[in-house]
């Protein structure tokens, strides 16, 4: 291969052997010898970038400022490159012409096919029967032209994101129109699909930016009983920078009248994040029409000195706005909290205000707490706070302090007015009563921690609280009371160790932990005129000198090898406890309690099958609970006074199967030339985890087998096919044989399409929602249809 250098403006060097060099277009008035040590004058007809080509062979016309290169020719200017079998270079006018096959380079894009020409000076071209790759696309055509910086044209034009070489499907359009990194558009195009043309649009516009950018969103048309024809999804999409999103979006039923709605998400790193969902509907039901809204927000914001804000907004004018909701949490909401809380440390301590506003759906009744605050002291020790020596005889000894603020009303009248969340008491014994309460608690205590000998944990506490209230229950106002308590608290563990030499089991340990208190509660009975709200509350308790008993057991095993490399786990645990006032004159025990926990763990199971077909990393996890308790004085040689017993189990296992493709198709190689490299048309194999997960609850009185409520909940997901995915989830009441809710979820992946099918229906509730979207266009080429129904 010879490489021709040459140097040109007004007048240029000619060669035809040399070394391999590149030729440019270069700024300098002057120039010294490269090759040859000849002076070439520079003249003011380019001050452009430079201009690189090289080739086997090369004929120049110095008088015509025109070149003709042969054999593996190419030629570089800025962001473009052209290879072709022979290229015709005209210097003076800055235009190139390929011959024979040629390939190109144009930034992003790659374009391939026959008889470039080229305006170098202006950057735009001409390729007959060409194809092009950009913007994860191929198109194609009789003639592909750049009009633009990144605008092509194509007559007879195809396109398809399909990268084989028999494309699944493709649109063909009569004019073509590429605006690079920003969209598609066509005239009078036919959608084919597997050569059979299935579909004609007038006119297309396809968006293919990426990232975040503004614009419409795909409208979803649709048909439905309840709703008729509708179109949903009217939606227009703006991103602020890189600061926030905003949509708004309009829905159009044919018989149930319409919706609007707002969503937005912001974020500014280190200050604040939220968003924000509000939405309005006029609705028609036979015949009325009911004006409904909804908003639901939520901000975080970080403030100077570790501070923070977080608000909550969660309101609607009437839970039939959520009817025909998709989400879980709005179709079968029961309540609604809305609330503002600040935070901030003060020292080693918080502060904490808040507003809070619980709405009861079902009983249409609320609840306010406007306002709430507290200043919260956890345990410290008592060295810090007198400014003494941690290693004193003060150094075990603990204190902790905590004083409430509480605003807090009880709103049952479904036509309460404004006042009526601010302050009112009103028809406080009647079922539609407004009661507010206002108070004060502070709550005080000293606690004294420390080891006996090593082994015997020992804690004494004294604990004091008192509280102010607005009124009692005989309409006193101001008023004070206070309680008091003191405990004693013992506990002390064994342990039982058993080792191993072989086997993957290193040890076996048994943690048996006893524990005792008491507690002396004094006579708190005249706290009975006090109301109690929002965690402003005394004890009205008569005097109690409690004793308690625990017993808490733990097997557990170390695996694995090495000092820091074994894992224990607890695959077994045991605890029960009771309790004894022995101030009281008879039945001076209460009920025993005991709490069984059982997990083991996952096991492995291997794999089987071979290569083709194989099932592999096989998992088996299980767990168990069981929760009793037995009335100590019920209990007999024949009856165990089991009582109240609650039982749940989970199995879960997990793996992968693995799926073969014999004959997969041939990939478009019409690229490959770019330094891409083609892939092989061996077999394919994927491996695709399944899993299944079953949990089972039950609670019964006497006997287990005699159940108050037993219930069934089952999910699934695995692949049938390399292409076909299903995952299935139901929750079943065992006790009353019924369903309660299942849902079932197919994609089917096409290649360069997926097909989604989803079905959930819950008590009375069903939806359906069909979507088919293109897998590198998700948004721009997607078709759904969905429907729901309340029976």
């Amino acid at each position: 291969m010879i490489l021709i250098s040459l140097v040109f403006m007004t007048s240029f060097l000619v060669a035809t052997d040399g070394a391999e060099a590149p030729v440019s277009i270069l700024h300098d008035t002057s120039l010294e010898a490269l090759v040859d040590s000849l002076e070439v004058k520079i003249s003011d007809i380019t001050s452009r970038d430079s201009l690189f080509y090289s080739a086997d062979s090369m004929r120049a016309y110095y008088d015509a400022e025109q070149i003709w290169l042969y054999g593996d020719t190419s030629v570089s200017y800025g962001a473009s490159h052209i290879h072709a079998d022979s290229l015709f270079l005209d210097i003076k006018n800055e235009r190139a012409r390929s011959l024979g096959f040629t390939r190109m380079r144009d930034g992003d894009q790659l374009l391939v096919g026959e008889d470039v020409y080229y305006d170098i000076k202006n950057q735009t071209g001409l390729l007959k029967q060409g194809q092009s790759y950009i913007e994860n696309g191929f198109y194609g055509g009789k003639e592909i032209r750049k009009v633009g910086d990144k605008t092509y044209d194509i007559d007879g034009g195809s396109f398809t994101t399909c990268d084989l070489a028999e494309p699944d499907y493709w649109f063909w359009a009569n004019q073509m129109r590429i605006y690079q990194g920003d969209k598609v558009v066509g005239k009078h195009v036919l959608a084919y699909v597997n050569h059979l043309p299935v579909f004609y649009f007038p006119f297309v516009a396809l968006s293919i930016k990426r990232g975040r950018h503004p614009g419409f969103l795909i409208p979803e048309p649709g048909f439905n009983s309840s709703d008729g024809k509708y179109i949903k999804d009217i939606a227009y999409y703006y991103p602020y920078k890189d600061l926030a999103d905003f949509t708004v979006g309009f829905d159009i039923m044919e018989k149930t009248g319409w919706k609007s709605r707002a969503n937005a998400n912001y974020i500014k790193r280190y200050h604040y994040t939220g968003s924000f969902r509000g939405g309005y509907q006029k609705n028609i039901r036979r015949g009325i029409t009911q004006d409904d809204w909804y908003l639901r927000a939520n901000h975080h914001h970080d403030l100077p000195e570790k501070s923070s804000l977080d608000l909550s907004i969660d309101f609607i004018s009437n839970k039939r706005i959520w009817e025909g909701s998709s989400l879980v949490d709005e179709s079968l909401a029961q309540r609604l909290s809305s609330s503002l809380a600040y935070r901030k440390p003060i020292g080693k301590t918080y502060f904490n205000a808040g507003l809070l506003f619980n709405k009861d759906l079902i009983n249409d009744r609320a609840t306010v707490s406007l306002p709430s605050a507290n200043w919260n002291v956890s345990t410290r020790p008592v060295y810090e706070l007198l400014g003494l020596s941690s290693t004193g005889l003060l150094s075990n000894l603990s204190y902790h302090y905590n004083v409430k603020l509480e605003h807090s009303g009880d709103i049952r009248d479904p036509k309460a007015d404004f006042m009526d969340y601010i302050w009112a008491n009103r028809d406080e014994d009647s079922a539609e009563a407004v009661r507010h309460h206002f108070g004060m608690k502070h709550q005080a205590g000293l606690s004294n921690t420390y080891v006996h000998r090593g082994w015997l944990n020992l804690r004494q506490s004294i604990d004091y609280s008192e509280a102010w209230f607005d009124r009692d229950k005989k309409d006193k106002s101001l008023v004070r009371g206070n309680d008091f308590s003191a405990s004693l608290n013992a506990s002390f563990n064994l342990y039982g160790l058993k080792q191993f030499k072989s086997g993957s089991i290193k040890a076996l340990r048994h943690v048996i932990t006893p524990t005792m208190g008491l507690t002396y509660l004094p006579n708190h009975t005249r706290n009975k005129d006090f109301y109690s709200f929002g965690g402003v509350s005394l004890r009205q308790n008569e005097k109690q000198s409690n004793l308690s008993f625990g017993m808490n057991q733990r097997w557990q095993i170390k695996t694995g090898e090495g000092k820091t490399g074994g894992r224990i786990s607890e695959i077994f645990s045991w605890d029960s406890r009771i309790g004894a006032n022995l101030i009281k004159k008879d039945k001076k025990f209460g009920r025993i309690t005991h709490n069984f926990n059982f997990r083991p763990g996952s096991f492995s199971l291997g794999s089987f099958g071979n290569d083709l077909w194989k099932i592999s990393n096989i998992k088996v996890g299980y767990n168990n609970r069981l929760s009793l308790a037995q009335d100590t004085y019920a209990i007999t040689f024949k009856h165990l006074g089991v009582r109240d017993q609650y039982f749940s189990q989970g199995l879960n296992i997990t793996g992968s199967s693995r799926s073969a493709d014999y004959f997969p198709a041939l990939k478009n190689a019409t690229f490959d030339g770019f330094g891409g490299e083609r892939e092989p048309t061996d077999p394919k194999f994927s491996d695709d985890n399944w899993s299944l997960d079953l949990t089972h609850d039950l609670s019964a009185d006497k006997n287990l087998f005699k159940t108050k409520n037993q219930n069934l909940r089952m999910s699934a997901s695995f692949h049938l096919t390399k292409n076909y995915s299903i995952s299935y989830s139901n929750y079943y009441n065992l006790k009353e044989g019924e369903l309660i809710s299942q849902s079932f979820r197919l994609i089917r992946d096409l290649h360069c399409w997926k097909l989604d099918l989803s079905f959930t229906k819950r008590n009375e509730y069903w939806d359906y929602r069909l979507t088919f979207f293109n897998t590198k266009f998700p948004d721009a080429l997607r078709l759904q249809t969905r429907d729901s129904k309340r029976y």
